[in-house]
């Protein structure tokens, strides 16, 4: 059989079969390695009782022992998905044409969304590629989307702020290619939304739900000193002196928010006075000295867990981390297998919510009426803003994941709100300095 007839069964096999396959797959990535969604929201955590018998502790070992076995089994299992036995990736000319501006493999965020453009390309049958922009070169956003388009990308794939600005430019220039913007919406220059027009979707995160229930778990567990390190960038472009030159991601802006809402809930449940968030933008997204002296001069004065929020400044964050003995909080995507320093994550189920919405573009044709123009947000109600509650990847000790489960329900229910406002700080009864 040739290549070519292979490829057309492969995607009359999978064509009706992705919402049932690969979503349900898809979650299991998202569980083993960044997943918002509960595994259980029924489970309770392992928990050794006061005199447990050395016969108990025998089968809990074994038991915890084959949970690892099969956890590695997942893993592997995972590993084959991403195999590409038909050559759907192409160097350029993929239908489907991620744009990044950072490592595509970076284990981190720019992963999370290629995992969702190849999990459903490879399941698909649709031909793949990504481009990379430099960030320290802004011309060469448009210059790569251009490229894609060129290269006869029938969707392109962009995920960040500064993408927004450059779909913003291009949406009206090619309307024969359809976009999908991940964590953005099309913008100008000076930072103002412009019209989406119907060859674009966007999708968004309530990243604000994410943040709230990293911080609120964190008060739980006996942490008093707080921290926020989130990432923005200078656009050399703005010459009011009052703005700084910064510009801060509306989702890292959502996290920070967030983040201080949850602790702020926390405090106020347990009846606490003596909470602390130090807060403050580093002009970076990458790791940075300078980065490093804040948060080494933080757990110094006594800082106990700083969220890193923002790329790879996490990095500098984690060597202050190791020197000072502080922990961290990650984001996006689990950060546990980073280091053992990673007390939990705020994590967005990125790579599903990619999957989805390319699903229905091919489904439809194009984007339909309901998603032409659109914005989608993904947060709770859709199993995509959490922390990791694998066994695992949970390292509170002080309370059990089924607390964890009691709050996540209440969100979902609407018993327990987070504001998404990004325009001002929220009101906090706890200190909060920002720097």
């Amino acid at each position: 059989m040739k290549k070519s007839e292979k490829r057309e069964m492969k995607k009359c096999i999978f064509g009706n079969r992705i919402g049932k396959l690969l979503l349900p797959a898809l979650l299991l990535i998202g569980l083993l390695t960044a997943c918002g969604t509960p595994a259980s929201e029924t489970a309770a955590p392992g928990e050794n009782a006061a005199g447990e018998s050395g016969e108990n502790t025998a089968a809990k070992e074994q038991s915890e022992d084959a949970e690892g076995a099969e956890m590695n089994s997942w893993r592997e299992s995972v590993q084959k998905m991403f195999e590409d036995p038909y050559g759907d990736y192409s160097e350029t000319g993929g239908e489907i044409a991620f744009l990044t501006d950072g490592n595509v493999e970076d284990g981190a965020y720019n992963e999370a969304v290629y995992n969702g453009v190849r999990m459903y390309a490879l399941g698909a049958g649709v031909s793949f590629s990504y481009y990379c922009a430099d960030p320290e070169k802004p011309e060469s956003y448009s210059e790569r989307m251009e490229k894609a388009a060129q290269d006869g990308a029938r969707i392109i794939v962009s995920a960040g702020y500064r993408f927004g600005e450059v779909v913003g430019d291009l949406q009206s220039a090619y309307p024969g290619i359809s976009f999908l913007l991940v964590d953005a919406v099309p913008h100008n220059a000076a930072d103002e939304e412009v019209p989406i027009a119907e060859n674009v979707h966007c999708i968004l995160f309530h990243e604000e739900q994410a943040g709230y229930l990293a911080g609120y778990m964190a008060v739980w567990e006996g942490y008093r000193n707080f921290g926020f390190i989130g990432g923005s960038f200078i656009d050399h472009d703005l010459t009011d002196p009052v703005s700084g030159y910064r510009k801060e991601e509306p989702s890292v802006l959502r996290y920070g928010y967030g983040y201080i809402q949850g602790i702020d809930a926390a405090a106020k449940d347990l009846s606490l006075n003596d909470v602390t968030v130090n807060y403050w933008y580093a002009d970076t997204f990458s790791a940075d000295n300078a980065v490093r002296e804040r948060a080494a001069s933080w757990y110094e004065r006594g800082v106990q867990i700083i969220f890193a929020c923002g790329g790879a400044l996490y990095e500098s964050v984690l060597e202050a981390a190791e020197e000072q003995d502080g922990l961290l909080i990650g984001v996006d995507v689990d950060q546990s297998r980073v280091s053992e320093r990673f007390l939990t994550s705020a994590v967005k189920n990125i790579g599903t919510a990619v999957t989805d919405a390319l699903d229905i573009f091919y489904a439809s044709g194009g984007w339909s009426e309901a998603e032409a123009g659109q914005v989608r947000y993904y947060g709770v109600e859709d199993g995509c803003a959490a922390i990791p509650v694998v066994d695992t990847e949970w390292r509170f000790k002080e309370i059990p994941v089924t607390h964890f489960f009691e709050i996540y329900k209440q969100m979902k229910r609407g018993d327990r709100t987070v504001s998404d406002e990004i325009d001002a700080p929220p009101q906090a009864a706890v200190s909060v300095n920002f720097e």
